[in-house]
């Protein structure tokens, strides 16, 4: 078995949903071949959909009040990988009738063309900073400066913060049913196994291995979690059942709580 290492994602607490820099890029193509998509009279089909997925499995920019404090940030890090709501003062602007809107920003240059220098800012995995909006109960605006600006209307913010496609009941993403994990220790018996693994692993890019009994509804399984950089791979056999695994947070924090790693890369 030929494992690649994945490119960072989600699950990494430095950057919520991959780079910013990546989130702005695949937005704005996203938003572009929507924009093409209106112009050709094929508003709200298929171009629209992809750019609300680009969009809520990104991340935004999110003017703050000045005296945002450090705690709402660490606020915002501990929810980056998981569910909890976390609410933060929405800095509302006005839009050509005067009336409040929400601002948002989808790159530091987007951001930097419209905010005086200096604006207080946070970067935000969009599902936080669109479910603050909505609780806002106001429009917003995406990139006021362009490149391409974007206005959502309230039932808009309201229909994404609840994780369906505006107009209609279609979810954003086919997510499937969570489940619970619990790690433990394997049995003595994987001894011969670690020290196999570990002869396999000797020359690779892997920096670190864990070999761990997973149970997930009543069903037990060795798992074998790796840690490497970006681009790492390496050829392993393991006993049919076994599963191996990338480690990326919170998965790689629950592992270290209940092992140590059989086997480390010298430097």
């Amino acid at each position: 078995m030929t494992l690649d290492r994945p490119a960072p994602g989600s699950h990494d607490r430095g950057t919520p949903s991959g780079t910013l820099e990546e989130s702005a890029a695949n937005l704005f193509e996203a938003m572009l071949a929507a924009r093409d998509a209106e112009q050709r009279g094929e508003a709200g089909g298929t171009s629209q959909g992809s750019f609300y997925r680009a969009l809520m499995s990104g991340i935004l920019l999110l003017p703050v009040p000045p005296e945002h404090g450090e705690e709402a940030k660490d606020a915002l890090a501990s929810a980056v990988n998981d569910d909890a709501e976390v609410e933060i003062s929405v800095l509302l602007a006005a839009d050509a009738d005067g009336q409040p809107i929400s601002v948002c920003f989808a790159s530091y240059a987007a951001l930097s063309a419209w905010a005086p220098a200096g604006t207080a800012t946070l970067p935000l995995p969009a599902r936080i900073a669109v479910a603050n909006m909505a609780a806002a109960n106001a429009p917003a605006i995406m990139d006021p400066a362009g490149p391409i600006p974007y206005r959502f209307e309230p039932d808009e913010l309201a229909a994404l913060a609840a994780g369906r496609l505006p107009g209609s009941d279609e979810p954003i993403f086919d997510i499937p049913p969570g489940r619970s994990v619990r790690l433990r220790l394997p049995g003595t018996d994987a001894l011969p196994l670690e020290a196999s693994l570990a002869e396999s692993l000797r020359g690779t890019d892997v920096d670190a291995a864990w070999l761990v009994e997973s149970e997930s509804d009543g069903r037990r399984r060795l798992m074998l979690g790796l840690l490497g950089t970006e681009g790492a791979s390496a050829t392993v056999d393991v006993p049919d059942g076994t599963d191996v695994v990338w480690l990326e947070e919170p998965l790689l924090g629950s592992v270290r709580a209940v092992a140590e790693p059989f086997y480390r890369r010298r430097s």
